[in-house]
């Protein structure tokens, strides 16, 4: 859903900008002024008896505020469709492109005032109204994507988290088992939100579909744990999230770890004589729980597949969703040493500057973000006064 939601905002602000240019440039060409076609967008959205519509400077901010908005909304609307249609060829792309466009032309001829269309035809002439419509056609086509097999389709994986999970290590895999047409159920210690964290800063929050109670192992086909460093603590001293790992592994069924993740399928007693990675701060947990611990990018034993940490997602994401789905598995590496990688000498560079900076970059959003709503309060200012002008006027 977040996947949809960002295409179409994308896809909105594309079209917004198509448009506008070609209303712009011909309303240039027919008027000798870039704003006609915007202002008459922006007089017929105010209610007026006078036949005469004045084509102003100074209510083009409305014009732009409207046409934003609308496309904004019709680019989510667009992907939404999109997503349940699913077209898988071009030709089905191409018609998406034209009922687009054909949409866009119905909204302001049957849903907009009456005065729209003449005050655009008056404003831009006849080519440069089928000149916007073509512009919002054209988009809509380049920004479809062909659908193709979901591979995980039909698939219920459980993500067990708890409050303090690393949060580009359950977001990042998530959304792409979701693009992937698989169900993510999040479960955990109790209901509600959990919090997640960016090293040691809080970050976004998370729905918990089920508690560890209620979650059945037998209802998922495979087990994701994300790392954090806390998180996992939590999740490890629990009995019933030990019993919850301990299913799936005697049932056979794929789990995925990462980071601290692997501290639960240790308390869970499940790694004896496997193969296992993880972040190299647990190192010895997981070899005094009788792993052998591989300092490499990802690592697969049998039913179990287990990466270092958020520096390796790319990797992992890919090899995670191969290996739910049991096509081009991540290979077992039988030929891997008996005895485990060494000890790191010191503490990842990356994670420690992490701890350092951010923090100081969380301040520093919140500051961007109080002074990006005063500058959009700002930039609204004018759309208003000329709204209230053009109220007086009328």
């Amino acid at each position: 859903m977040r996947a949809i939601v960002r295409r179409g905002l994308w896809t909105g602000a594309a079209l917004t900008a198509a448009t506008a240019t070609a209303m712009m440039s011909s309303s240039t060409i027919e008027r000798g002024s870039p704003w006609a076609g915007l202002n008459a967008m922006a007089t017929a959205a105010v209610p007026t008896r006078r036949a005469t519509i004045l084509f102003q400077r100074d209510i083009t901010p409305l014009g732009f505020l409207l046409l934003g908005g609308g496309l904004l909304g019709w680019g989510l609307a667009y992907q939404g469709l999109l997503a349940k249609a699913r077209p898988e060829r071009r030709r089905g792309l191409l018609l998406a492109g034209a009922l687009s466009a054909l949409g866009g032309y119905a909204v302001d001829a049957l849903v907009m005032p009456d005065r729209l269309l003449p005050n655009f035809r008056r404003a831009m002439g006849n080519s440069g109204t089928l000149a916007k419509y073509l512009a919002l056609g054209v988009v809509s086509f380049l920004a479809a994507r062909p659908a193709r097999q979901r591979r995980l389709a039909g698939r219920k994986i459980a993500v067990l988290a708890a409050d303090g999970f690393e949060q580009v290590e359950l977001f990042g895999p998530a959304r792409a088992i979701d693009e992937e047409g698989g169900e993510v159920e999040v479960v955990s210690l109790r209901p509600g939100k959990i919090v997640g964290m960016n090293v040691d800063v809080p970050g976004r929050r998370v729905r918990v579909a089920r508690t560890i109670r209620e979650a059945n192992p037998g209802e998922y086909d495979a087990l994701y744990v994300p790392g954090g460093f806390i998180g996992p603590d939590f999740l490890r001293q629990s009995q019933e999230v030990r019993e919850f790992v301990r299913a799936f592994d005697a049932a056979g069924k794929p789990i995925a770890a990462i980071c601290h993740g692997p501290w639960v399928l240790a308390s869970a007693g499940v790694l004896r004589g496997r193969h296992i990675t993880s972040w190299p701060g647990i190192r010895d947990d997981l070899v005094n729980a009788g792993a052998t611990w591989r300092d490499e990018a990802v690592v697969r034993d049998g039913n179990i597949i287990s990466s270092r940490g958020p520096q390796d997602l790319p990797a992992f994401t890919a090899a995670l969703v191969d290996f739910f789905t049991g096509t081009k598995p991540t290979p077992e590496r039988p030929w891997a040493p008996a005895a485990s990688s060494p000890q790191r000498s010191s503490p990842p560079a990356l994670a420690l500057a992490g701890a350092a900076l951010l923090p100081k970059v969380a301040t520093a959003r919140r500051v961007l973000g109080v002074a990006a709503a005063f500058a959009v309060g700002l930039a609204a200012l004018p759309a208003l006064r000329a709204l209230a002008a053009f109220a007086r006027r009328v």
